[in-house]
This record gives structure tokens, C-alpha cells and sequence, in this order.
């Protein structure tokens, strides 16, 4: 992957504008400014006291430098510059500066940035040089020390150059040469602020992004480990009381059967909420295709032991979403095209971990298989009628059914009967007649709930 691509990959995750800097999720954007406002507002205080300092500082250059405007420039700095910037800084204070933070900074910026101007336009040639290196110290202000997000930076910062220029080319009239070396140091100087104050900008971010994910992971983890050991004292209980078991009734083989059946099914339990841990959203989605799967099963007369196999299946059919990003598995909007190729992956995924298991069952098989669509448009490998193991044709419909009709990250429940004219609709073509036939018959005359 080239460095561009991987840039935007990065903001793309962090779900990031490369260009204003803005999270796109609008309550993380809030928390953002929330945690930036409480971490700088003291660095900011300070580099605003520096810079009323270093505003009065300065006014020791208007006697050596212009001893005949002193009084004027001090006007300008002392009677009008420096009150607001006090007043700025005072304000900090309170508790509701947070919500006028930027607009009352900015602003005061941008008084001083035009109080230097001012004292440009009086100064006489070459006496005013002293002031235009005033001038840089205002914009390295406001692109590194106050605090802005650079967007707001460049528009203060740009607002009094572009003053400047009108300044300098019909009141002042500058020489064409003092005028081009003038605006290098100036240009020069935005420039390297806009990049200095973007990359502040977005490595604080990132690390804030970085925080939130961790801390979000950490308490997934401690969940996920604290339900992990409950079921391992569950199981490990079970396993004494089994032992327990043994010892005193030496049981007979067809008792290991059904003890070995009963761990297929614990080792399917478990697998089922492991899938449900990474997609809390669609909770029992698996567990209520299982039961539709067997009731269309019983309808159309399968084996018993077949039917066991397809119950089994079906309440790990998703097993493969457990190694599809949770993200997309939460997503609260449509899916784009090729974060649905990645989902699509799951049922390979699911065949790959599966496949080695010796169960009595073609389980990764039918897991592999529910997706797929009688006339081979569906997928992974656009098997046809024919082609295509019973037990997943079941499980299409009911998976078909309990998806349109159960609420999902994304949107509402569609209803009944949208799912009823889904399955219509696709009969012969994407889903086998008799078992669609089957599965309305039950929904609509036999009342079938989940």
C-alpha cells in the first residue's frame, strides 16, 4: 500500500476529515473539544499572558524607535489592544468561556494583528522593519501557542495578511522590492504555521482517538473475560459432575454417545455467543434461524438425524463474523460494496474454522452453503439447485425470514409480511418452491413464533 493510501487509510478508521480536521461522528467531535478544552485551557492561558507581555514588552520600542509618535502607539497598545486582550484572559476564567473560547481569542488576535498595521502604517521608513517582525510574532501566536484549530488559524491569520496587502500596496505605497521581501517573510510564515498548527492539531486527535479506542477495547476485553470465566466455571463444574457420574454408574457406551452429543452441542453453545459477543445487535439471530430451520425440517419430513445436524448448523451459521472488523458488524449505516465483499467472506471463514471439526454432520458444509441461491447467483461459489446440500437450503429461507423481519444496526424491522413477499418474490429462483411453500404455510396458517 503506497503512503498516500495509507494516510487516508488512517483517517478513514479514525473516521477522520482530512481536510477541516473534524470527526464525522458528531457526539466523538463533541467529547473531542470537551477533552482539548480541559487539557489546554492552562497552556493557553499562558501563551495569552506571554502575549499581552510581550504586546506591552514592546511599547519600549515606540520611544526608541519613533520618540515623536510614542504617545500614539501607546495609544493604540495601551488604550485599545491590551483592555481586550485582558478582558480575553479574564473571561478565561469563567465557566461558561468554553463555549466562546475560539470566537473571543480569535478575535482578540485579530485586534492585534491590526494594531501592529496600524503602528506600521505610522511608523516611518525604515523605522516600521521593526514592526512587520511584530507582525510574524502575532502569526506564530495564533498557529502554534492559542490553542486553534488550524482551520480557524488560517482564517484570522490570512483575514490580516490580506489587510496588509491592501495596506501596503494603496496606503503605504511600498517599494515593489521592500514589498516582495516583506511578503516572503510573511507567506513563508503562514506557510509553516498552517503545517505546524495542522500536524498539532492532528496528532492530538489521533491520540485522543487512540485513548477512547483503547479504553474501549480494555472494557470489551474485562467483559469478555469476565463471561469467559463464568462459562469456564460452568463448564469446568459440569465436567466434575460428569466425572462425578462415571465413576459411580460406569456408564455404558451409548451413555458416551449422548455425552459426546451433549459436548457437540456445549461446543456449539459456546461458539454461538462468541459470534453474538462480537454482534451484540443481532443477539438470537442464530438461535431463532435454528428454530425456523427445524420446524421447515419436521414440515417436510427430513430424518431425525439430519435435522440434528441442521440445528447445530444453523445456531453457528455466522461463525466466520468472527473474524470480519466488529465495526462493520456494528455499522449503524448501510454498508458500502466493498464492505460487503468483506462481510461475504464470512462463510468461507466459517467453512475454514469448522472444517476440521470430526462432527457426524456435513456442519461446515451447510455453513459454507447458506448463502448460496438455486439459480447460482449466490455466493461463495454460485453453486445451483442441484448442487447445494438440503439442509442449507433451509437455512437460506429461515435466515432470509428472521433478517427482514428482526430489527438490525442499520434499520427497523421490515415486517412479516415484506418478509413473506421477499421469500414470494425469490421462490424458484433464489430459494428452493417446496421450502419457501413449507415456511409460508407455517408463518401463515400454523402461526409459527419465533
Amino acid at each position: 500500500m503506497s503512503r498516500k493510501h495509507k494516510n487516508l487509510s488512517e483517517f478513514n478508521e479514525m473516521g477522520l476529515s482530512p481536510i477541516s480536521l473534524k470527526f464525522k461522528d458528531h457526539e466523538m467531535e463533541v467529547e473531542y473539544a470537551d477533552d482539548y478544552y480541559n487539557k489546554s485551557i492552562n497552556q493557553v492561558r499562558i501563551s495569552f499572558c506571554l502575549a499581552l507581555f510581550l504586546y506591552a514588552f514592546l511599547g519600549l520600542l515606540d520611544v526608541q524607535l519613533m520618540p515623536k509618535f510614542k504617545y500614539l502607539l501607546w495609544v493604540i497598545r495601551f488604550s485599545g489592544m491590551l483592555p481586550i486582550g485582558m478582558l480575553v484572559l479574564v473571561t478565561s476564567f469563567s465557566e461558561k468561556f468554553h463555549e466562546i473560547r475560539s470566537k473571543a481569542i480569535g478575535f482578540s488576535m485579530f485586534i492585534f494583528g491590526i494594531g501592529i498595521l496600524m503602528m506600521i502604517y505610522i511608523a516611518p521608513k525604515p523605522v516600521d522593519f521593526s514592526y512587520y517582525a511584530s507582525m510574524i510574532i502575532i502569526f506564530i501566536f495564533i498557529y502554534l501557542l492559542t490553542g486553534f484549530r488550524f482551520v480557524s488559524a488560517i482564517v484570522i491569520s490570512l483575514s490580516i495578511l490580506i489587510i496588509y496587502e491592501i495596506m501596503a500596496i494603496f496606503l503605504i505605497k511600498t517599494p515593489h522590492d521592500v514589498f516582495m521581501k516583506i511578503n516572503f517573510f510573511f507567506i513563508i510564515t503562514n506557510v509553516i504555521g498552517i503545517f505546524g498548527a495542522y500536524s498539532l492539531e492532528f496528532f492530538s486527535r489521533k491520540d485522543f482517538y487512540l485513548v477512547k479506542y483503547i479504553d474501549q477495547q480494555k472494557n470489551k476485553l474485562i467483559e469478555f473475560n469476565e463471561k469467559l470465566e463464568n462459562k469456564v466455571k460452568e463448564q469446568t463444574s459440569q465436567l466434575h459432575e460428569e466425572i462425578e457420574v462415571r465413576k459411580q454408574k460406569e456408564i455404558a457406551l451409548i451413555d458416551s454417545n449422548m455425552k459426546l452429543k451433549k459436548l457437540f452441542q456445549d461446543t456449539i453453545t459456546g461458539l454461538g455467543a462468541a459470534i453474538e459477543l462480537r454482534d451484540p445487535y443481532t443477539s438470537g439471530h442464530q438461535e431463532r434461524v435454528s428454530k425456523l430451520s427445524i420446524a421447515i425440517a419436521e414440515k417436510i419430513g427430513m430424518d431425525k438425524h439430519d435435522i440434528e445436524g441442521l440445528r447445530l448448523a444453523a445456531k453457528i451459521h455466522d461463525i466466520g463474523k468472527l473474524l470480519v472488523p466488529a465495526i462493520l458488524l456494528n455499522k449503524s449505516t448501510e454498508l458500502t460494496e466493498d464492505e460487503k465483499t468483506i462481510i461475504h467472506e464470512h462463510t468461507k471463514a466459517g467453512y475454514d474454522l469448522l472444517k476440521e471439526i470430526d462432527f457426524p454432520w456435513p456442519i461446515a458444509e451447510i455453513v459454507y452453503q447458506h448463502h448460496e441461491y438455486v439459480d447460482g447467483s449466490g455466493y461463495p461459489n454460485n453453486l445451483k439447485e442441484e448442487e447445494i446440500l438440503l439442509s442449507a437450503k433451509i437455512m437460506s429461507v429461515a435466515d432470509v425470514f428472521e433478517a427482514v423481519t428482526c430489527d438490525r444496526s442499520y434499520r427497523p424491522s421490515y415486517g412479516v409480511d415484506y418478509a413473506l413477499s421477499v421469500l414470494e418474490n425469490g421462490k424458484g429462483r433464489l430459494y428452493n418452491k417446496e421450502i419457501v411453500n413449507v415456511c409460508i404455510e407455517l408463518i401463515r396458517d400454523e402461526d409459527f413464533k419465533f
